[in-house]
């Protein structure tokens, strides 16, 4: 048996109980995707046949879950098999990375921008630095204290000279993001964070 947790979100429409993996394939004629009234629904597989086919222990009562549930687990163990490889690879780039850090005493240390006083965040404020990745606060602060403020935005950033390598580094680590097996401490990576954002940290 394969244990892997897969989860397949799916739509069923209200009308006949029609499922579907996305609102485009429940639509009528002249109807738009966001106007199907559907409910929104999810199942989690946790266990498969050596084949690859849901377990029947797990298997949903919709064969196209079904289906979708098989597709994710091949696409997903088609990665992991490429993690040794992708781990060579990733930790030759991180070394270049961070000797290039190192090289020129280039520190790490969070910058904060305040967007009130300085205005919106872009690289051309930050000469020979470049952006590779942006990430926005999921704080619940914001839904409650900070509900007048805008989310912090978190600008992770290398020098121009490696962008290259921490572009290519980075599309590694996204492609492994679901293999818990992946060394992600072993090929982090030297990088400064810009926090921009319209209030303190907190």
């Amino acid at each position: 048996m394969i244990k892997r947790t897969i989860k397949v979100e799916y739509l069923r429409r209200r009308k006949d109980s029609k499922i579907s993996l996305t609102s485009e394939d429940l639509t009528e004629a002249g109807q738009k995707p966001w106007e199907v009234d559907a409910v929104d629904l999810a199942e989690t597989f946790t266990l498969f046949t050596n084949r690859g086919k849901v377990s029947k222990t797990q298997a949903s009562a919709y064969q196209i879950v079904n289906e979708e549930a098989e597709r994710k687990l091949a696409e997903l163990l088609d990665v992991e098999s490429q993690r040794k490889a992708d781990e060579k690879r990733a930790k030759e780039l991180a070394q270049r990375i961070n000797h290039y850090f190192e090289a020129n005493n280039l520190n790490q240390d969070e910058v904060e921008w305040d967007e009130v006083v300085q205005g919106t965040f872009d690289d051309t404020k930050t000469p020979g630095w470049v952006t590779i990745k942006i990430k926005a606060s999921h704080s619940n602060w914001y839904q409650s204290a900070g509900e007048l403020h805008s989310p912090s935005l978190y600008h992770t950033q290398v020098p121009v000279a490696v962008e290259k390598e921490a572009r290519e580094l980075q599309d590694i680590r996204r492609k492994h993001q679901n293999d818990i097996k992946f060394d992600f401490f072993g090929t982090d990576y030297a990088k400064r964070i810009i926090r921009e954002a319209d209030h303190d940290n907190y």
